[in-house]
């Protein structure tokens, strides 16, 4: 599976004109320029870029409670902020139970090298030994050796329509977020997907807007990073409750088919039948 296709090419004749050993130093030099540029400069360059998030499985332990859990969170959060690297982190509940896990646990920066960085940082400070010691019988994040961490370059290319402020806190309602994991179908890729978004989705979604104005709806393209990954991207959509997304996925269904077979001609999703649904809830929000 392949994510992305570059060519940078250096012409023939430079590659056999270099005779002397300067000339064979300086043709290194431009070679070493001219390489492949790396999947973050390539993400964090796009203009729709939002940033990197890992994703957490979370299990819960035998003694969890949402008492126990709630002060779980303070103290994660005392231990994410001593990073000293700005992140907002959510986390969700799937609907429908999952054997994998019982929640996700997120953690978002605007970069991939805050991300390195951040992590360094828990790593040195034994954020996660500690966390345990207290808190081994309540939950667990992201597996015994971090083999259930799962990171993603995101990207938004539409503001959320009517946009609202999230809650923090135990006693929060939560907000939706339906996902689906995509595989291109052969010859497509990125840009296919662009073009049905701006030419069909886009217009679509202005229309049902003016309709429900007070309706919030975004949508997220997140690419994995893992070389295990099973899919090339996965789609969010965030609603700010399960009523709207209710409401606007029977809206898809009396105007939007249409557009969902240009969307199926570009990539095959699962589950094929709908979504993933999760409850979504802020754990800290960056300023």
């Amino acid at each position: 599976m392949k994510l992305y296709h570059f060519a940078c090419l250096s012409s023939l004749s430079l590659l056999i004109a270099c005779a002397s050993e300067k000339d064979q130093s300086n043709q290194e030099v431009a070679i070493e320029e001219n390489s492949e540029p790396t999947m973050s400069e390539v993400a964090e360059a796009n203009p729709s870029y939002w940033g990197y998030i890992d994703y957490l499985w979370a299990r819960n332990g035998e003694n969890f409670t949402q008492e126990k859990f709630s002060a779980y969170v303070q103290d994660w959060r005392v231990e994410a902020d001593a990073t000293d690297v700005a992140y907002t982190s959510f986390g969700y509940v799937p609907v429908e139970p999952d054997e994998r896990f019982d929640g996700v646990w997120a953690v978002s920066w605007k970069s991939k090298a805050l991300r390195d960085q951040a992590w360094e940082k828990w790593l040195s400070n034994n954020s996660t030994e500690k966390l345990a010691e207290k808190y081994g019988d309540i939950i667990t994040l992201g597996g015994e050796n971090y083999e259930d961490v799962y990171g993603f370059y995101a990207f938004r290319p539409r503001e959320m329509a009517n946009p609202w402020v999230s809650q923090i806190g135990p006693e929060q309602t939560p907000y939706n977020v339906d996902i689906r994991f995509c595989n291109f179908n052969e010859n497509m890729g990125f840009d296919d997907l662009r073009e049905v978004i701006n030419a069909d989705f886009y217009p679509w979604l202005d229309n049902y807007e003016l309709s429900n104005p007070d309706d919030s709806y975004n949508f997220s393209i997140e690419v994995p990073t893992r070389e295990d990954a099973t899919f090339d991207y996965l789609w969010k959509n965030i609603h700010k409750t399960a009523e709207q997304a209710d409401r606007g996925n029977s809206a898809w269904v009396e105007s939007g088919l249409e557009i969902q077979g240009k969307f199926d001609s570009v990539s095959t999703c699962e589950p094929s039948n709908g979504f993933n649904r999760f409850a979504g809830y802020m754990i800290k929000e960056e300023a």
